[in-house]
């Protein structure tokens, strides 16, 4: 599995999907969402507005970009309440994405989900528990994606330039913790990855 890390932002990123998680309880939508909303000219509040769109726990929303963010396609995934948002809740939340993402037909997905002080949730830990949850799914048979397709994943993090230290290390924690299970290659902006490592030294 190949996890790239950059630090543009995630309307700007080379992959099919992008996967976004908002709120049921949470408006106007924040972080990743608020942002592809604005990008889109406010349709995702339209769609809230009108009730085609709830943030319901495991709701899925497929919709083009419309050229309007690179991404090809948006995935737009319901975490139910704030108050229950977690990193055991979006572990568990995995398998079924993963599941929708394999009958999506693609494997060059960017991964974003909310993260800030109040949820209790910080991004460097957020993006090692969403690789050790895919690391759990290699054990289950329930689901329509395989081994091997689990290993040939592509998955972006891009949380911005004051987050990347961050982000690395969550995932070079789990990259390190997945090692008998599943080969993670890590790739970086070379200049950064030097400096993030230069500085934990």
């Amino acid at each position: 599995m190949d996890i790239i890390l950059s630090t543009e932002g995630v309307d700007l990123l080379e992959c099919d999907l992008l996967v976004v998680g908002f709120f049921r309880d949470e408006r106007p939508l924040k972080g990743s969402a608020g942002w592809v909303d604005w990008r889109l000219n406010g349709m995702l509040s339209r769609f809230l507005m009108e009730g085609r769109l709830t943030g319901d726990w495991q709701e899925t929303t497929l919709i083009p970009s419309q050229g309007r963010v690179v991404p090809r396609m948006l995935l737009l995934v319901g975490l139910g309440a704030v108050r229950e948002y977690s990193y055991l809740r979006l572990r568990e939340l995995l398998p079924f994405l993963l599941d929708t993402i394999k009958k999506l037909n693609t494997s060059n997905v960017c991964l974003s989900f909310p993260f800030q002080e109040s949820y209790h949730v910080d991004c460097g830990k957020l993006a090692g528990v969403v690789l050790e949850g895919i690391g759990d799914c290699l054990d289950l048979n329930q689901y329509s994606f395989d081994e091997e397709w689990i290993r040939g994943l592509r998955v972006f993090f891009s949380e911005g330039e004051e987050q990347f230290s961050e982000v690395l290390l969550g995932v070079q924690t789990a990259q390190s913790i997945l090692k008998e299970r599943l080969k993670i290659r890590v790739f970086a902006p070379s200049e950064r990855r030097e400096q993030t490592i230069l500085s934990q030294r």
